[in-house]
């Protein structure tokens, strides 16, 4: 009992965090690695195209990860209520707030707040030229570097503001981007319902009037099948004894005597 307890509490506070370790190293090798083969060699220009990338997605990142925790699940009940579309994904983003809210704002924000600092020194090592003086050098670098700092910072206190007011929107929204995936599963599964034969009714005629009848099993179909012909050959086999006994009766000589 006590081990199953250790192992409950290990994997409720260590589990999660282990496997945010894992997907942050990934990602961030995976971001950094793009980064630098979009920044060797690159201009000044893609240098600040690429942190103005980075720094828009760690902000859209903080605020869907605000926007989940803030949000309400009753209003998402009372859509799915209505069959409004990615009402039901909104509740599932809603009841996994805390890793939805970890993948988005601190693994996908954090590191691409790191990466758009990364990108800075690349635009520093641009203006930076050999005839500058240390001095001059340290001031660009602090001015980069304070610049998307700022940025960040700002995007991030003005969308979260934004996030806490309108936070059922924003998961919303979240939740019919989600349902479009699930929409297309429910259509390839429904496509491969429909190749399959459906049953349908039989209707048959007694006495004039047509009846509708539920389809049977094959072993029922089977037994329906052997009656009808047992039924239609003891009709024959009647049908031979009598024309036998009309053939065997002597024929009554209705012929009159002559005179």
């Amino acid at each position: 009992m006590e081990n199953k307890k250790k192992q409950s509490k290990f994997k409720k506070y260590f589990r999660w965090p282990l496997i945010v370790l894992v997907l942050s190293f990934t990602l961030s090798m995976a971001f950094g690695v793009l980064s630098e083969i979009a920044l060797s060699g690159a201009g000044i220009a893609i240098s600040i195209v690429v942190i103005v990338v980075f720094l828009f997605i760690a902000i859209i990142t903080d605020m869907i990860g605000v926007a989940i925790t803030a949000c309400d699940e009753k209003n998402f009940r009372a859509m799915a209520s209505r069959k409004v579309r990615g009402a039901k994904e909104a509740i599932i983003l809603q009841k996994n707030a805390d890793r939805v809210s970890s993948i988005f704002a601190d693994i996908l924000g954090d590191i691409c707040s790191i990466l758009s600092g990364a990108a800075g020194a690349a635009v520093t090592t641009a203006l930076i030229t050999q005839s500058m003086s240390n001095f001059l050098g340290i001031v660009i670098a602090s001015l980069v570097s304070a610049v998307i700092a700022a940025l960040l910072i700002f995007g991030k206190a003005l969308m979260k503001r934004y996030s806490m007011n309108h936070a059922d929107k924003i998961v919303l929204i979240m939740g019919k981007v989600m349902s479009i995936f699930h929409f297309s599963k429910k259509d390839k599964s429904q496509k491969k319902k429909s190749g399959k034969p459906k049953s349908s009714l039989r209707f048959e005629e007694k006495d004039g009037q047509e009846f509708a009848v539920l389809p049977a099993s094959s072993l029922e179909q089977e037994n329906i099948e052997a009656s009808a012909t047992t039924e239609t050959n003891d009709n024959d086999y009647s049908k031979e004894i009598n024309n036998n006994t009309h053939s065997t009766e002597p024929k009554s000589d209705t012929s009159q005597p002559k005179n």
